[in-house]
This record gives structure tokens, sequence and C-alpha cells, in this order.
């Protein structure tokens, strides 16, 4: 007979799996316990619980078998929720050691007849997903129907009140302790013998068979007897079941330790300082000191990176250290500047240092022996406080939460030692039984010189064995939390120069934090009706809360914000806001011991406050107060296209002068900010299982890693609802120095612009919305690893990376995402280094830098001349830099390239043949020197060949050499990828075309491990469609390709290309062009048709295809409004944009970025309108498929039929949604009934 686990899932149950549970409750054939409510059921997933679970067959997996329901609290409607551990200790007589976090309630459970086994294995579920809980408690009304609760009582005993009498128990309610020890497996664990080599080796090869085949079918055997005949002290032990787990199978795993700990190796090569350097040190008695020479890391503090003052520093270091003979003339100093601040920033050793120091381990010494010893060193070995994981296998067929009875075990094998070592190659994939393992762990920082290639995790005994418990904050408490804030474990990371990170800006933080938590305590403890509250978090096993250490605290606000953020994140709408409360986590520290117990520690500190959800918000301007726990939240994904706010004003909370202040903010929404949430529901870890190594930094790189994160995401938001889901992705991306450190700076402020910054071109960089967010509202650093440094050679035979600094990576999958849109080949540099006056803004990077030159060529007040090359929109958008940032028009020169006249192209957003000849006028009314239709010659450069002295355009036709002065030289000319990258991709044989990569319409390259997208060519060769795509819809398809998202994906683009941009005299531009399909982009613009309108200086042009879609939107306007919302309307039908077509025609539309901002245009842009296109597109094929008998009237009864009935779908749209609007549209029940 199969067992029950075999034939049934237990799985989280969600919205979506309402109907059936619906059909459960309504079944005849059930029983149940707890109070059932009636369907329907729309309030069931309203309720807060801790775990909801659902019982499903295998073979049917829409029959369902059971529902259950588990709390962090009874369901008694008269008990308050934080109160019931002081219920049950006064009411009945419980001799065990209950707490918020070890108990949990098992409120409701539906189950169908003839199913004896699934309660029980919905109660091991339980114990399962919940490694704290050791209780879980049945609450059994009075007066209950006989037999309800006799199945649940099988498995627990029962306590009644105290003082009651046998005869009046059956009045009386009683609770029932189901205890984990009495329901788990029992599983024992031993020594393994060579006879089990079989079993050992059968369980490795489900994860690592090349063992097998290079060792032989008996070596373990081997090694056990190898062991036995030898003083090695590795022990191999095995996890057995008390009963098989399937025929023949009772073994569970197997673990490999060791009490060999090479202290010296590890400290050398690893910053092991803040876990004690693994080594014993007991206060009172006599201790030995060693000392090693090693290699420290300093890292620059980002929040001075690339402010002025940083860069006059650098250059008074360099004018120190390389010029002390005396002053230099003007132009000199400049060049100067140019060159320290150019080698300085893109640098590794700008923003990390690697120095000599010294490292001094203090340890216990064996009895009788001195300090000064000369057997020091043996004698550290000795002292060794952790203990050696070789390898760690659980049996294919065993859950992986069995990996925390497996390292428990593992500490009680060594009572004496208080960490766990293991170490993990950094060349290979993580299993998912290594991954369920290292949640355990902590990970450890290399050292600069490390010699040793894996990866090292440590976990210590407390992780395990630590019994946490959680109270309000008391007054006695205050100075241990002072204490607390000023430590600076702030991370789950051991990299022991934390400290070291700008000193006088960690101080400052934490003076900032500390008066911060100083003025909210005391707001706490002397205002009973305060809104906030502070829960201190205490590990140990002593019954006064306050002789237990401290490990953490948390402060919680009532969260405000809600409304607000849901303009700018995908949120769920608002719903029942009386009973649901949300919170705001306002600091929250915890030691990294105990950072993996999230989630039972947020349920409890919620239960107290009866928040249902909590959240945090991270600015990345000012001070935030400190999250420990911040990446065991669930990240809220940005909204992935901007709607029009209409007006909308945000209403934001601030903490002012270290006060919270309720202040009104316009700009509140537009700041940068991350957002965190954690819905009280079970965490799971959601992501691609694919290894990736990224090379580039480019728009779809960015959009890629984002969709990469939240690939769990959708627009129902149904895991937000159902699961507090962490991303996990296995992605390393290799960027030049600095490029990542600018993406995400902000503190660098420009002297013209202000604190605004909001247009600046240093910050914008003519992003899309969906790519800007990644850097402004999120921030892919704790997911993805950054490996700065420059590609040398691929190794496609052994998937190697090697690095010019020597270092070297591998790869699974490699993904090729550069994108350097701007600049020259090397070859016009003759082979010298490129000029320090040479320019290409490709990155944030590059802005920063062009900057500072520009600052100090203007400051130096010595006479100059800019020259900017290249053409397109972004070339006037870098003019407008130029001349709002000091830089006089009459010192700047423009030199337009030869633009052949043909037919314009309406496939290039950055390009605009029609609006270029107008701006260009603009530019000229500036002040600005123009050459047109001179094209790039050479450059003439100074004799040390440092830079560009003088540059050489030859006109068109004419060919007449013109010779320029320059200072600066902007390129802006279109390249499609750098030659030190084509050199490499050459070497390794990947195919090209005119310097672009080929590809397969799966974007995979002649090598099948190797991917590309955006600098690409994809055959069959012409293929007009993917000259000008969206890079957000690009790493969509890239994604799909590779398996990491679940949608559904067309062969064609669709998604609009923006290009947005700052225009000289105040101007802004956006043009958003749709992807040309295969054959049509090849017409040129005449066939479509524009509609343009011109009103109080605003210029707006549509253009339409036959088919009347629009294919194209141009607007040019002085309004500071962010336009992005324009998005929505391009690619879509004439008629479906309120018949956009004849309304212009009959002169209704005056001006298109009006039209575009009226009330009924937000229909249009809510998240949920496909849907309804969907619907209606699904009812008119349906319609036109059906059988009229009345042929003649065929057609006028199927359009009354079609517009009654889309009417109809319109109306229940708006009528369902209709809260999700800022204006407010009238239904028909607004007036009274009647019939459509």
């Amino acid at each position: 007979m199969p067992r029950i686990q075999d034939t049934v899932f237990v799985i989280t149950a969600g919205i979506r799996d309402l109907r059936r549970i619906e059909d459960l409750y309504e079944a005849k054939n059930t029983w149940h316990f707890g109070p059932k409510a009636t369907a329907p059921l729309e309030t069931l997933f309203l309720k807060n619980q801790a775990q909801r679970l659902l019982v499903v067959n295998k073979q049917d997996f829409h029959l369902v078998l059971a529902y259950c329901e588990f709390a962090n609290h009874p369901n008694i409607p008269v008990l308050s929720n934080d109160l019931w551990l002081h219920w049950l200790n006064v009411r009945f007589c419980l001799d065990l050691p209950i707490t918020l976090l070890n108990t949990i309630f098992f409120n409701f459970l539906i189950c169908k007849e003839g199913q004896p086994d699934i309660l029980r294995l919905i109660i091991l579920e339980v114990f399962y997903n919940e490694h704290k809980v050791n209780y879980i408690i049945v609450v059994k009304p009075p007066d209950c129907p006989p037999g309800q609760y006799d199945a649940v009582q099988a498995f627990g005993k029962t306590y009644y009140p105290k003082n009651s009498k046998v005869s009046e128990q059956m009045h009386l309610p009683s609770v029932i302790v189901i205890h984990r020890r009495d329901v788990m497996p029992f599983l024992s664990f031993r020594k393994a013998l060579p006879e089990d080599n079989d079993d050992i080796v059968e369980m490795i090869d489900s994860e690592d068979p090349e063992l097998r085949k290079k060792h032989g079918d008996f070596y373990i055997a081997e090694h056990l007897l190898n062991m036995e005949e030898s003083d090695h002290n590795d022990n191999i032990i095995i996890a057995e079941f008390e009963e098989e787990i399937a025929d023949n199978v009772k073994g569970a795993g197997l673990m490999w330790l060791s009490e060999s700990v090479d202290i010296e190796l590890l400290a050398k090569n690893f910053h092991l300082e803040r876990l004690g350097n693994l080594v014993r040190y007991t206060t009172g008695i006599k201790h030995a000191r060693v000392l090693f020479d090693v290699f420290s890391v300093e890292q620059k503090s980002y929040k001075d990176l690339y402010t002025e003052t940083q860069m006059e520093e650098i250059y008074k270091t360099h004018v120190g250290e390389k010029n002390p003979e005396g002053p230099k003339k003007a132009k000199e100093v400049l060049f100067s500047k140019y060159k320290h601040i150019y080698e300085e920033l893109r640098k590794g050793t700008y923003y990390m240092k690697a120095f000599k120091d010294q490292l001094e381990i203090a340890f216990d010494l064996p009895a009788g022996e001195h300090s000064h010893s000369e057997n020091r060193l043996q004698y550290l070995g000795k002292a060794s406080n952790g203990f050696l994981l070789k390898m760690f296998q659980l049996h294919p067929l065993v859950r992986f939460e069995y990996t925390f009875y497996s390292l428990s075990a593992m500490f009680s094998a060594f009572p004496n030692h208080d960490y766990c070592v293991t170490m993990v190659p950094g060349t290979a994939t993580t299993s998912p039984c290594q991954r369920e393992l290292l949640r355990f762990f902590l990970p450890v920082a290399h050292r600069p010189n490390s010699a040793v290639a894996e990866n090292m995790f440590v976990a210590h005994r407390s992780t395990l064995f630590g019994d946490l418990r959680v109270q309000p904050v008391e007054r006695r408490e205050v100075d241990e939390i002072r204490t607390l804030i000023s430590s600076h474990s702030r991370k789950r990371d051991t990299l022991c120069n934390e400290e070291s990170e700008a000193n006088n800006r960690l101080d400052y933080y934490t003076a900032e934090v500390l008066n911060t938590f100083e003025d909210i305590i005391e707001s706490i403890l002397e205002n009973p009706l305060t809104e906030s509250s502070c829960f201190t978090i205490r590990c140990g096993l002593s019954k006064k809360h306050l002789d237990c250490p401290l490990v953490g605290f948390l402060i919680l606000c009532p969260f405000l914000l809600y409304e607000d953020l849901s303009s700018m994140f995908m949120l769920p709408p608002e719903q029942f806001p009386l009973t649901h409360n949300r919170g705001e986590i306002v600091m929250f520290k915890l030691h990294p011991y105990f950072q993996m117990w999230c989630n039972p520690i947020i349920r409890t500190v919620a239960l107290y406050d009866n928040y249902r959800e909590l959240y945090y918000v991270n600015h990345y301007n000012g001070i935030s107060l400190p999250n420990d726990l911040m990446y065991n939240m669930m990240p809220v994904e940005p909204c992935r296209m901007k709607k029009n706010l209409f007006g909308y004003k945000c209403v934001s909370y601030k903490r002012k002068t270290s006060r919270m202040s309720h202040v009104s903010n316009a700009d509140s929404c537009g700041s940068r900010m991350r957002v965190f949430c954690h819905n009280l529901q079970p965490t799971k870890h959601l992501g691609g299982k694919n290894s990736l190594v990224i090379v580039g930094f480019s728009q779809i790189c960015l959009a890629f890693l984002r969709t990469a994160i939240f690939a769990w995401n959708s627009k129902d938001l149904l895991n937000f609802k159902k699961y507090n889901c962490l991303p996990m992705v296995d992605i390393s991306v290799l960027v030049p120095y600095g490029i990542v450190e600018s993406a995400y700076d902000c503190e660098f402020l420009c002297s013209y612009c202000g604190e605004d910054g909001r247009n600046c071109y240093i910050n914008t960089g003519n992003q899309n919305p969906f790519v800007k967010d990644v850097t402004h509202r999120m921030d892919v650093r704790h997911w993805v690893r950054f490996v700065p440094g420059t590609l040398k050679r691929i190794n496609r035979q052994e998937k190697i990376l090697h690095l010019l600094d020597g270092c070297s990576l591998h790869y699974e999958k490699l993904l090729l995402l550069a994108g350097s849109k701007f600049g020259f080949e090397d070859t016009v540099f003759n082979g010298h280094p490129t000029p320090l006056n040479y320019v290409t803004n490709n990155h944030r990077l590059d802005r920063i830098i062009f900057y500072h030159k520009l600052r100090e060529m203007v400051e130096s007040g010595e006479s100059y001349n800019v020259i900017v090359y290249g053409y397109g929109l972004v070339v006037y958008e870098c003019i407008n830099f130029l001349v709002t940032h000091g830089c006089e028009a009459k010192n700047i020169t423009y030199v337009q390239p030869h633009v052949p006249a043909e037919l314009e192209d309406v496939g290039n957003p950055e390009v605009d043949a029609r609006l270029d000849p107008i701006i260009l006028e603009m530019v000229g009314d500036l002040g600005v020197t123009i050459y047109l239709s001179n094209n790039y010659s050479q450059f003439i450069l100074s004799k040390d060949n440092l830079f560009i002295e003088k540059v050489q355009f030859v006109s068109v036709p004419s060919k007449k050499i013109t010779e320029l002065n320059c200072d600066l030289f902007v390129n802006y000319n279109s390249y499609n990828m750098n030659t030190g990258l084509e050199n490499v991709l050459k070497e390794a044989g990947i195919e090209m075309i005119d310097r672009k990569i080929v590809v397969n319409a799966r974007y995979i390259t002649n090598d099948r491990s190797i991917y590309a997208s955006g600098n690409i060519v994809m055959l069959p060769i012409p293929n007009f469609q993917y000259t000008s795509t969206s890079p957000q819809e690009c790493a969509e398809k890239l994604a799909y390709e590779l398996n990491m998202v679940k949608i559904v994906m067309q062969s064609r683009y669709l998604r609009p290309f923006a290009f947005t941009g700052m225009l000289p005299m105040g101007y802004q531009i956006i043009k958003l062009i749709q992807p040309k399909p295969q054959l049509i982009g090849q017409l040129p613009i005449d066939y479509s048709e524009s509609m343009t309108t011109y009103e109080n200086g605003e210029f707006c042009r549509i253009r339409l295809n036959k088919n009347m879609i629009v294919i194209e939107i141009v607007c040019v306007t002085k309004s500071p409004k962010r336009l992005y919302f324009l998005e929505y309307f391009c690619g879509k039908h004439a008629m479906l944009l309120n018949d956009l077509h004849g309304r212009f025609q009959s002169g209704w539309i005056k001006n298109f970025l009006h039209f575009f901002q009226q009330p009924w245009t937000e229909l249009i842009m809510h998240d949920r309108f496909e849907d309804l296109q969907l619907k209606n597109r699904r009812l008119l094929l349906s319609m036109l498929l059906m059988n009229n008998k009345d042929a003649m009237n065929v057609r006028n009864s199927l359009e009354s039929t079609q517009r009654q009935k889309l009417e109809e779908n319109v109306i229940d749209f708006v009528r369902t949604y209709r809260k999700d609007f800022v204006h407010e549209f009238a239904l028909p029940e607004d007036w009274g009934d009647f019939n459509l």
C-alpha cells in the first residue's frame, strides 16, 4: 500500500485556490474542527494566518483533500492576540516552556472523510517549515460536538482549566498541546562503516557523480579503512530513520566531519576577526599571542567618491607626491588635474585599497605552559574552537528541512566547539541541498592576497540552539540598546574592515542613529498613547527576560505612506483600511547569528501591535535608520511603466533632525528610495537556477538584472500576497572599475543644479524608467555579484574568463551585454593612451568625470574651446549641459558630421531629421559656433601624446580641411563595440559582422553557451525588426530564452523605445517609436501619416501607419512634468485613443499633450486594461464564429450585439476598479437602474 506522502501534496494555499476551497467547504463528506465559515469565502484570505496549507491529490491536482489554518494566536475573538500566553498560564496548569516564538496555533482544519493520515502529514509539514516551533496548540471550545477533536487529541496531550472537576470539563475550554518530539520521525546518527559504502556512494551520486568516476566504486570504504589504520581525526557520520522511507532505504544523509582546522591558513586568507579567529579565548586563564603578516582592505566611503572636495584632495595628494618642485602654468595645472582625476576614478585602488597589516591572535594556553613559549604555534591549532564540514549530503528522497537536524547533530558531535566551517568551491554551482545548508552559515570575506580558491562559510552554535524571546522594551534596557547601536556589526558578513569604511562617516552616522533613538525611545516610555513601539530580542534559557543577553531590538510605528507608494511601486490596491493595519520598521538591529530567524521574530512583534504587514523604506539620500533584516524582507518592485498621476500630491512622513514630523512634499514620490515588505507569510526563495556571467553594464544588462530578480512577480501580485518572496539568483557581472559605484552614488552634488539635480544630464542619462529604477528604486548589488575588471581572454573549452589582473571567472552561460554607444576605434590614437581631454559619455562615471573636467576648465580662467562632435538629439542635450554649467556659448564648437540626404528613418528615437534644423537654429542663437557636414579626420596630439591640441575635420563634398584648437573633445560618434572587447571576441572565435555579434533567433552565438543582446545581428539577414528596441523587452526575451521567466513571449517586438532629454533654452523632449516590422521597416516616412500640434511653445507630433497604429510620438515642451506616461499610447490604434485621427481631422485637438492628459487616458494606463482588451477580443472572436441563420441581418445584428457587449465590459471594468482612478467616472447605478 503506498504511503500517504506518495499520493498527496501539501502546498501553501493562495487566492487562486479559493474556488477549490469553497468546493471543499460545501462538500458533504468532510469533517472539521474550529470555526467554519460559510461560502462564499471572499474574506478568507483577508484574515491574518501564519500558514495556510492545502492538501491535494498528486494524480488529480484539482482534487483538494484538506485545508487548514495556523496562526501565532488562538482564534478567540474576546481574547487580545498578544495576551494568549498570559491566558494559558493563568487558566491552565502547563508545565511546558511555551513562548511566543516557539508555539503556533492550529485553528482550523477541514478534511475529507476516509483520509486518516492527512492530519499527521499536516502537523509534520508545519514542524518542517517552522524550525523554531516546538509546540502546536489546538484550543478546544466548551460544549463542542462529541468526537470533533478526537483525531487531533491522538497526537497531543489535553490540558484543562485549573481547579476544574472532571464532570465540568465538558463545559469548559481546553487546550491540546502537540510536542515536536512526539510526532517527528526518529532520526539516529552513527559512524559510517565500510559496509555502508554502497548506500553512501549512491547518495553522493545524486548530486556529484564525478566522484565515483574519479575514485572508483569503493572510495568511501577505502577511506574508512585508511582512517582506522591511521590517527586521522576525520569522521563520516550517517543519519538513519527508524522506519524505511522506501524499499530497503533507511539512510537519511551523511556528514563528513573533521577536527583538523588550519587556523593559521584560514586567518591569513580570510577576515576572521569578528569570529574570534575561530580560537578559544577564556577569561581568567593564561593566553598566548601570535602575530601574522596579512593583507587587509580599506574601502573608500561611498559618501566621498565624487564630490568636488574629494577631487581637490586627490589632486593635492598627487601634487605633493609627484610635483614638489614648484608652481605650474594654469594650463599645466588643468591637464595635471585631468590626468589625476581620470586615472584615479577609473582605478580599482581608488575604491578599495589593500595594505599590509599585522594580525594578532590571542588564544587559551594549556595548563603549565607559558605565554612566551616557542611552541605557541603548535598550541594555536589545539585552541581551535571550530570543526570542519568536508561534505554534506541528504538522500534524494529526504526533505531538505532535515538539514537543520543534521547540522544540530554535527554540533552535538563536537560539544566543545562553537563554530562549524565549510568550504564551497567557487567554480561549482551549489546544489539545492547546499543552498539549504548555507542558510545557517555566514559568508566570510577573502583577504586581498587570498591563496584559497574556495569560499568560506561559518555557522555558530547559537544559530541553532539559541532560545529567542521578544518583549516590549523597559527603561532598564535602554543602556544595552545604546551599546548595541554603537557596535559596528551591522551586516551578516564578516568583513573586518567595515569600521574602516570611512570612520568619519560611520561615527557621524552612528551619532545620528543614537540621537534619533533617544528621541523615539523617550517618546515611547513617557507617552503611553504614542503610536510607536519598541521591542527587545534576547537569547537564553533564564526564566527572567532581563537575565538573557540582548541580541537585538526593533522599533515600529504605523505606516502611512501606502497610498503614496502605490503610485510608484507594484503594491496591491488598498482594501479594508480600517482593519488592515500596516506597520513601518523604523529601526531593526539584530546579531548576525540570529538573522535567519526573521520570520518568527517579525510575526511576534506584529502580534503585539496587530499589524498585518510591515514595511521598511530605505532612502538613498540623507540618513536611513538601520535595518539589519532588510534583505530578509520582500523587495517591492517599482512600477514597470510610469503613469500620469494627474497632479496627485504625495504626503511623506520624514524624520527631521532626529524627530519624526509630518511634512507635505509634492516631490516625495520622485525621491530615490527602496521599499521592502514583510507580509507575515512563509518565506520562499524564488529565482532562476541558471548560473550566469554577464559582460557589460548596458541598459539591457540593467533591465535583465531587474527582470531576473523580479521574475517571480506579476501584475496580479499572486506571489506577493502568498509568500514573503526573496529573490535568489546566481549572476556575476564583469564591469570596469567605478561603473557600478557611480551608478548608485547619491552624494554627488552638481554645483549648478543644486540639491534637486532632477534634470541634470549627469543623473538622467537618457534612460527609460524601467532601467532608471534599477539604480533609483532598487539596489541589485545585494543579489548580484559585480566583479570589477577588464576582460582579457575567453577560454571557450574550459568556460573560463581571464581578466587583465590575473583573476578568472568560471561560467556555465555567458551573456555579452556590453553597451558602448559613442566613441572612436582605438586606432585613431595610434597606439597611445586615450588623451586626457577626450570625453565619451557612455556611463554615469563618464558624465561625472566630464563635469569635473568642465568645471576645472571653466574655473581656470584661461581661454578654452570645447568641441562637440556627433549627430542626434543627445548632442543637443550635451550642448545644453555645457551652457547651463558655466561654459560660455562662444567657447563651444559644434561639428556635425555629414548626414546623407535620404528619406527620414522613423526607427531611431535618438535622431529626428525634421526637428534637427529647428534645434540647430536654437543652438546658433545661443552663440555656439557650428560646422556642418564635416567628418572627423585626425587628432593632433601634444608632444607627450597625453592630450589633444588640435582636431582636423574634412568637409563634404568639398574635402576642405578645417583645423580647430581643442581643450576638450566630446565625442558622440555612433559606436558599436570598443576595440578591446572586439579583439577578445575575435580571438575566442565568436562570429561578428560589422563589429556586431551574430546570433540566431534565440540570441545564441556560434557557441551554445554564449548569448548576446543589444549590439547584435540576428540571422537571417536582413532583419529590420531589431534596429531600435526597448531594453526592457530585449531583457525579457533573453530571460525567456534562458528559462528564467514564465511569460507568454512573441518573437516580434511590440514595446515602444523611448528617448528623453533636455534641449537648449529649457525644453525637454521625449520621443517614442514603435519597433519596425520586418518588411514595413524598409518603407520611408512618406508611407505614414504625420499629425502635429503647436500651442504655447509645446510641440507634439504623432505618426500613424497605414493600419492607423501610432508608431511615433514626439513632444517638446518647457513643462517640468515627466512625460514617461506617453509610452502607454505608442503602439495603440487611433480608435482606441478616443478616435485620435478623427478628432484631429475635425480640428478638435489643439494640443496632443493636453489630449493625452484627459481623464479617459486613466483607463488605458490601468494595470488591468490589457485584461479588458483580452476579454473583448475573446468576445468578438466567439461572436464571429457563431452561426446566425438570418444571413441578411447578420452584419447589423452582430454590430449591435458587439457594441452592447463591449459597453457592458467597459462599464464592468470601471465598476471593478473604480477606487483605483483619480477621476470619478460615472456609472449607470449613479442615476438608478435601467437596461443597457
